[in-house]
């Protein structure tokens, strides 16, 4: 009897499915760390340990997402949401946790993952994965060794040291050094939770001013903030002064340059002394004007100042016994330069003359070139050139000497006469005569006309006649 009712028990206890056993999940976390608008990622791993073959659905309640939700915007499961598995096998599903941009970082989120089998609903699980949303700037912490005093314009060497707070590789950062006094920029890549150090040259202008400053160290991923954090620093002194001195010889002259630069970033005093004799005060010049100082070890010179950072102060000496001959043959030559270059081997006058012949035609000119050779030597391949308007394009009587060329232009007429030869003081006289076109009112004028020949070294020189009013 006893053994009958152990029996009874048994069986009573096989007949019920005890649900919470048919499946075992495991959540193992890929990135659990992420900034606003990022992306959380999840792995699943199902077990079926039914006796029969399953399909099971991964699904988040509808409140958990947006719009009812202010933190997540959506959840994704890859390669799918629903997966069949065989009895006593398991399978893997990804799950991506989407934030909003708007979402609250420093904190916590429970995103709740159901996992339920579409043929008997009793077969479930609810998964609890925990998300922390970390501040964008805060993606990369950033730490400085003690700068001490920087020196500029020497290098000096310095420390950061980065630290990835997140479970994601960042492999195109870019690193941004910022101050007042300059401004750097490098590149760096990250592994999940490395902290690596990077080292800067802080390389400062010369000039800097002393005192303290502030750097800014931004670090950039696709134009999104991934750290920043602020530093200050010491520039110290760099008294830095260049002193060179040139001198420049000619015959009978010479120039000395003294030159003081200031390459530091403070002010530098100095006094500059340079000797002379009594004869060369009469011929010295300084720039600036120096003060002249005897004493009973000889005359000299001086200069007292003062140079501000970056400047440079120069003093131009010039000692020159040359300069009433230079002056004088100057001028000499200057006087036979232009007497050279005004000298005109020919002469040329151009006349004009208005012609009333009937009452009711229009008026004729008369135009009168006068040709004469200045010079004492014969001058060949004489060319002349002369223009009409338009208004005087009726008909021309050429005078004794013909134009070897007549061109017509949309302005005028050009009229082209060659003479082969003309002696030593001889003049010639072309005329021409030409009909208006329309009645002439008033004062006329013509333009100038133009003499070619081929002067010394077989250089063409133009001539201008005198401009005519008729």
């Amino acid at each position: 009897m006893k053994f009958k009712s152990i029996l009874f028990l048994l069986v009573f206890l096989l007949s019920f499915q005890v649900y919470g056993a048919d499946i075992t999940t495991v959540v193992t976390k890929e990135q659990n760390v992420v900034e606003p608008g990022g992306t959380a990622i999840f792995n699943i791993k199902i077990t079926n340990k039914q006796i029969r073959e399953d399909t099971f659905q991964l699904k988040v309640n509808a409140f958990s997402v947006a719009p009812f939700s202010d933190a997540i915007q959506n959840v994704f499961f890859s390669p799918s949401s629903t997966v069949a598995i065989p009895s006593n096998q398991e399978k893997e599903i990804k799950a991506r946790v989407v934030f909003l941009d708007s979402v609250r970082p420093d904190r916590n989120y429970i995103v709740p993952i159901e996992v339920v089998s579409l043929t008997n609903s009793k077969v479930r699980e609810v998964l609890d994965p925990i998300i922390y949303v970390i501040s964008p700037k805060e993606v990369v912490t950033i730490f400085m060794d003690d700068l001490g005093e920087i020196i500029p314009g020497r290098d000096n060497p310095v420390k950061i040291t980065l630290k990835n707070n997140a479970n994601v590789r960042l492999s195109a950062l870019d690193i941004f050094y910022t101050a007042s006094v300059f401004n750097f920029e490098d590149k760096v890549s990250l592994e999940p939770f490395e902290e690596k150090g990077v080292l800067m040259n802080l390389k400062i202008d010369p000039l800097t001013e002393k005192g303290e400053y502030s750097m800014a160290v931004r670090l950039y991923e696709d134009d999104k903030i991934r750290g920043s954090s602020n530093f200050r620093f010491n520039v110290g002194a760099n008294p830095d002064l260049t002193e060179r001195e040139r001198v420049d010889r000619g015959l009978l002259s010479y120039v000395v340059e003294i030159i003081r630069e200031n390459e530091g970033n403070i002010e530098v005093e100095k006094t500059v002394k340079y000797p002379v004799s009594g004869i060369q005060r009469l011929f010295i010049k300084t720039n600036p004007e120096g003060t002249l100082v005897r004493s009973d070890d000889g005359d000299f010179y001086e200069w007292n100042f003062v140079i501000p950072p970056g400047d440079i102060y120069k003093i131009e000496i010039i000692v020159d016994y040359r300069w009433p001959f230079f002056s004088i043959l100057g001028a000499l030559i200057v006087i036979g330069a232009v007497l050279f270059l005004t000298k005109k081997d020919i002469k040329l006058v151009k006349e004009a003359f208005r012609i009333h012949e009937k009452k009711d035609e229009p008026d004729s000119v008369k135009v009168l070139l006068h040709l004469k050779n200045k010079s004492l030597k014969e001058i060949y391949n004489i060319k002349i050139l002369d223009f009409l308007p338009r208004y005087l394009h009726g008909s021309i009587d050429y005078g004794t000497l013909k134009p070897v060329n007549i061109q017509e232009g949309n302005s005028g007429r050009r009229i082209v006469w060659e003479i082969p030869k003309i002696d030593p003081g001889e003049e010639r006289i072309i005329s021409y005569k030409a009909k208006s076109k329309l009645k002439l009112v008033g004062r006329q004028e013509l333009p100038q006309a133009i003499v070619q020949y081929y002067g010394r070294g077989k250089r063409l020189i133009n001539i201008g006649s005198n401009r005519t009013r008729f």
